[in-house]
């Protein structure tokens, strides 16, 4: 008899689970998708869009690695092992470094596999990462920057003075946890020195959220003619920066004469992002404080990214705990976004593809979310990097 039930109850499940085509268990999400993705993209993650030693292939091994640290699962250390070793030499050079900011992202995963290996080479590499974007005395950084001393976020004429809330991201959480490891007090203070000022020409007092970019010559097509800032907050960009005070403020000593401010400027942050949420159904929108004007949609990068700026901020005890209601109403709206590829993995829908800053609302919002994997098309990266984070502090072990 108990056989019975038994057997009508998992059909029943089966049937449910079937139609609602979820993409793993509920305790599993950051390792179905991790998976998934090792799965995907062999034998390294650059086939995923063959963008090199760039963040598009870091950031989305980077949330590998935090399921690394939760399952001590060895294909996990092996596949961020396996791209890093294509771009690694022995004498810790780096092919095809590139003065972008998005191409110093990578230095996070030659601390990482230094600490799992100690393999000299990735201390070497880090080293590499360090010097090429702050320089020495014997070769000084090839990064431009802003006559006020910000660096440019890419080293071309389109990006020419231009600075943005996502480079942060790139290198900010690695210097100063670089910093920490081999006791580097200038790449310390450098970094807390950018963000405070990228942060005095971006961050907005009265939303307390972050515009996505700003241009010294106020000359460019977004940029507003008085203050130089974009005009609107942009999902991903709001996603990025919360990661980065998170991560920096994880590393940075309490005793460092800007953890006061940088601290002061994440709490305030995390009051902005809260504020910003769609009471309704839980999401940060493509343009995070316009969630009811017409065409906007949720993104589920940004959404993702500042569920783990949340609750990494609760975990640390630098955030009220209360945020922690915030990020778990996002985090079970997340979850709706996602589906069952054909391949039998997950797939996240209703992430911004990749965008530079827009020249207002309508820019942004006529810029449709995509699926990944796609149906058709290259895959966006920044599909998974949210998902992934939101799940390494989201499910505990």
């Amino acid at each position: 008899m108990f056989r019975i039930i038994a057997v009508v109850v998992s059909v029943l499940l089966f049937s449910s689970l079937a139609v609602a085509k979820p993409a793993a268990p509920e305790s599993s999400i950051g390792q179905a998708f991790s998976d998934a993705i090792i799965k995907r993209y062999n034998p390294t993650i650059d086939e995923l869009g063959h963008h090199g030693w760039d963040h598009s292939n870091s950031i989305v091994l980077h949330g590998i690695e935090k399921n690394y640290h939760k399952t001590h699962n060895k294909k996990y250390l092996k596949y961020i092992k396996a791209y890093a070793d294509s771009f690694i030499n022995k004498d810790g050079s780096i092919k095809s470094l590139t003065p972008t900011l998005d191409g110093m992202h990578p230095g996070v995963l030659c601390l990482f596999l230094y600490e799992q290996t100690r393999d000299e080479k990735y201390k070497l590499a880090a080293k590499t990462m360090r010097d090429h974007l702050l320089g020495t005395p014997a070769k000084p950084s090839v990064f431009n920057k802003t006559p006020d001393g910000a660096f440019w976020h890419k080293n071309n004429d389109k990006y020419k003075n231009v600075i943005s809330v996502d480079g942060l991201y790139m290198y900010a959480p690695f210097l100063i946890r670089y910093g920490v490891m081999f006791n580097d007090p200038e790449a310390i203070d450098i970094t807390t020195q950018q963000i405070l000022l990228v942060t005095s020409h971006s961050f907005n007092i009265k939303t307390n959220l972050p515009y996505h970019a700003w241009n010294y010559d106020k000359n460019k097509p977004w940029a507003h003619v008085i203050t130089g800032s974009s005009t609107q907050f942009w999902s991903r960009a709001v996603g990025w920066f919360s990661m980065s005070l998170a991560d920096v403020l994880e590393y940075l000593p309490v005793t460092h004469p800007n953890r006061d401010k940088i601290l002061f400027l994440y709490q305030s942050l995390a009051k902005g992002i809260q504020a910003a949420q769609n009471p309704a159904d839980g999401f940060w929108y493509q343009v995070v404080d316009a969630y009811n004007q017409p065409n906007n949609y949720p993104e589920a990068s940004g959404t993702g990214m500042m569920i783990y700026g949340l609750q990494k901020g609760v975990d640390l005890k630098l955030l009220d705990p209360s945020y922690h209601e915030v990020a778990a109403k996002a985090w079970q709206a997340l979850k709706t976004k996602i589906t069952t590829y054909k391949d039998g993995g997950p797939q996240m829908n209703s992430v911004a593809p990749p965008m530079g800053s827009q020249v207002d609302y309508q820019g942004y919002v006529a810029i449709r979310p995509v699926s990944v994997p796609a149906e058709t098309g290259a895959d966006a990266p920044h599909g998974y990097i949210g998902v992934l984070m939101a799940s390494a502090v989201m499910e505990k072990k």
